[in-house]
Formats: C-alpha cells, structure tokens, sequence
C-alpha cells in the first residue's frame, strides 16, 4: 500500500470517527451544532495531506449520500474503508 493511499484511508477513518463524536454528543446534549464539520476540517486543511483531505470528504460524502437515499447509517458498523475501496475499483 503506498503512502498516499494510507493518507487517504486515514482520512476516511477520521471521518467516521468524527461522525460516531457527532452522533453520540447529539444524542447527550440533543443540540445541533451546525458549525461541527467546519471546526473539525478546518485543522485538516492546514495539518494533513491532499489524500488525507480527499480521504475525509469523500467518507462524508458517502455517509451523505447513502443517508439521502434513505439508508440509516450506523457509524459504529459502518465499513467506510470497504465501501470507498469498492467504488475505487
């Protein structure tokens, strides 16, 4: 595996852990914080790869658009990594 494609799957996996934060402290505090994704992109924009950007939005597009078809997403079963790897293919 080469060191951009490891940039890239580690930013999928910040992505869905940001999601599993996200989901959890919606269901604590029952608030919607709409600024949440901009303040967790915000230091990867300046911290992290072009891949590992790439990574973290695409794993939020996906969980995006399998939400607006109509699919619950658990973030906590989600195979973000098998699910980006397949559509690479």
């Amino acid at each position: 595996m080469t060191h951009r494609k490891r940039q890239y799957l580690a930013g999928a996996l910040a992505a869905r852990e940001f999601l599993r934060r996200t989901q959890s402290d919606l269901r604590v505090r029952r608030k919607f914080r709409p600024s949440a994704l901009r303040w967790e992109f915000a230091p990867a924009v300046g911290l992290h790869s072009p891949e590992y950007r790439a990574g973290f939005l695409d794993a939020i597009g996906a969980y995006l658009l399998t939400t607006l078809e109509g699919v619950l997403v658990d973030p906590y079963r989600w195979e973000v990594l098998d699910l980006l790897e397949r559509e690479e293919n």
